[in-house]
């Protein structure tokens, strides 16, 4: 069995440098799905920073994986810019109402305060804590959702779809205030002195199409991203859920560190169309294989996410292709670590 020789502090700061490390770097995608672990229900993880905080230093106690953060979910910042969510006990948050029902009362929609509205003051105390517990064994960073996802909470996503179509100047109203109230959160979040990253389920090309994505969505990714290397001096990642492949070229050149792709996509073209200018992350499934497979269906998969993609030129790091589904044990996420260990271990081997 493979021993480790770095702490995850030590082993993302030599890869973060160039230099060598010991085994390949694993971050399952985690979050409030494995709230369960800790014996909460998800809608008091929702609303309380402790849990939050706990969660990602009860995960990271158990497997010890690259990077922990804390994330706004895709109805964070809408729910601060006036949308209603639902909070089930036992299921993830969904939008009841949204902020505006019909496209004239864009005009009034209001910029989100990060330290008053909504769950934003509940996130950041969480990251403060989560920090503060973690910092100097492991790296801790914040996601958000990117400004078209926002904007689908804040309108609905319907809406947002045809509205793009019928009245794209006041979608455009729109997305700069999303685009706004996401830049007044990551000014909060750079004064915590944490990293930063996208997850844009709306921009992939699984909802619309890259012409679409150009229009509405990309200018205002930049304009965040811009925001985020002027405030914390260094570039986001980004998670696009579903098919993203259309989009790889637009999206790196905004200036982002790192790519993380659906498990729909293939590492190797990745890796060809991107891999010498960001990091690519991905890919294992999370549903079919680490939640419903075996032991062996997740040692073979995350061998797999290895070989295609350990030597992209810019650096690799083993995920899932989205994140861990709700009800999935513990003990499968540790044999996704388990296999990152026998499999990830430099020089590699397979």
């Amino acid at each position: 069995m493979f021993k480790e020789e770095m702490t995850p502090r030590e082993r993302m700061d030599a890869f973060s440098r160039g230099d060598e490390i010991d085994r390949i770097v694993c971050v399952p995608d985690m979050g409030v799905t494995m709230a369960p672990f800790i014996g909460a229900k998800l809608s008091d993880y929702y609303h309380s920073a402790e849990l939050m905080a706990n969660l990602e230093i009860a995960l990271f106690k158990k497997l010890g994986h690259d990077s922990v953060g804390i994330s706004t979910s895709l109805r964070g910042v809408a729910e601060a810019m006036g949308s209603k969510i639902a909070y089930p006990d036992y299921n993830i948050s969904y939008l009841l109402e949204p902020a505006a029902k019909n496209v004239d009362e864009i005009d009034s929609l209001k910029i989100a305060n990060p330290l008053t509205d909504g769950r934003l003051p509940i996130l950041l105390e969480a990251l403060r804590l989560t920090r503060d517990a973690l910092i100097r064994q492991v790296d801790v960073g914040a996601a958000m959702s990117g400004p078209l996802s926002v904007a689908a909470s804040v309108v609905g996503t319907e809406n947002l779809l045809r509205w793009m179509r019928k009245y794209p100047q006041k979608v455009h109203i729109l997305m700069e205030i999303v685009t706004e109230s996401n830049n007044r959160y990551i000014e909060e979040v750079a004064k915590l002195g944490l990293s930063i990253g996208f997850a844009d389920p709306v921009s992939s090309t699984s909802l619309i199409s890259p012409k679409l994505f150009r229009e509405f969505s990309l200018p205002y990714l930049k304009k965040n991203a811009q925001r985020i290397k002027e405030t914390t001096g260094s570039a986001p990642g980004i998670h696009i859920c579903g098919k993203s492949k259309a989009l790889w070229q637009d999206v790196v050149e905004i200036g982002i560190s790192n790519f993380s792709i659906d498990n729909i996509e293939d590492l190797e073209e990745a890796k060809e169309i991107m891999g010498d200018k960001v990091i690519i992350t991905g890919n294992v499934p999370p549903v079919d294989v680490v939640h419903l497979g075996t032991k062996e269906d997740i040692f073979n998969s995350v061998k797999d996410s290895i070989r295609k993609g350990h030597n992209s030129p810019n650096g690799f790091i083993l995920s899932t292709g989205c994140q861990i589904p709700m009800n999935t044990p513990i003990e499968k996420v540790e044999m996704f670590m388990e296999a990152a260990k026998v499999h990830g271990c430099y020089p590699i081997k397979l």
